[in-house]
């Protein structure tokens, strides 16, 4: 930082200020480098769906789920966010209708 300036960083993934000379893209983790993040509130609706049907579940599709859960707010990378989508959708699917707003939200994120 030189000397006047100032930077304001937050929210998921911030670094600061990256300076870059040369070639190749400066890259910071996250699982969205190089792709389109989801919109928040889609994100947000898949969880509250998630909360809503884990009163359906028995013990372990719940640990699992609850698992997956967690790993979420770790920023996985994209390859592994998707599985964890999968693992929802594919519980989802199994308990039938109380599961089809989870697999809605699913969708609504994998576009």
């Amino acid at each position: 930082m030189m000397a006047g300036d100032q930077y304001t960083v937050s929210g998921a993934g911030a670094i600061g200020k990256a300076a870059h000379s040369g070639s190749g893209d400066i890259v910071a983790g996250g699982k969205y480098v190089g792709g389109t993040p989801p919109e928040a509130s889609a994100l947000e609706k898949l969880l509250e769906e998630i909360q809503a049907m884990r009163q359906h579940l028995d013990e372990s599709d719940r640990a699992e789920v609850d698992a997956a859960v967690e790993e979420l707010g770790e920023n996985p990378p994209e390859a592994r966010f998707r599985r964890i989508l999968a693992t929802f959708s594919g519980i989802a699917t199994l308990i039938g209708e109380a599961g089809v707003p989870v697999i809605a939200a699913v969708k609504a994120l994998m576009g």
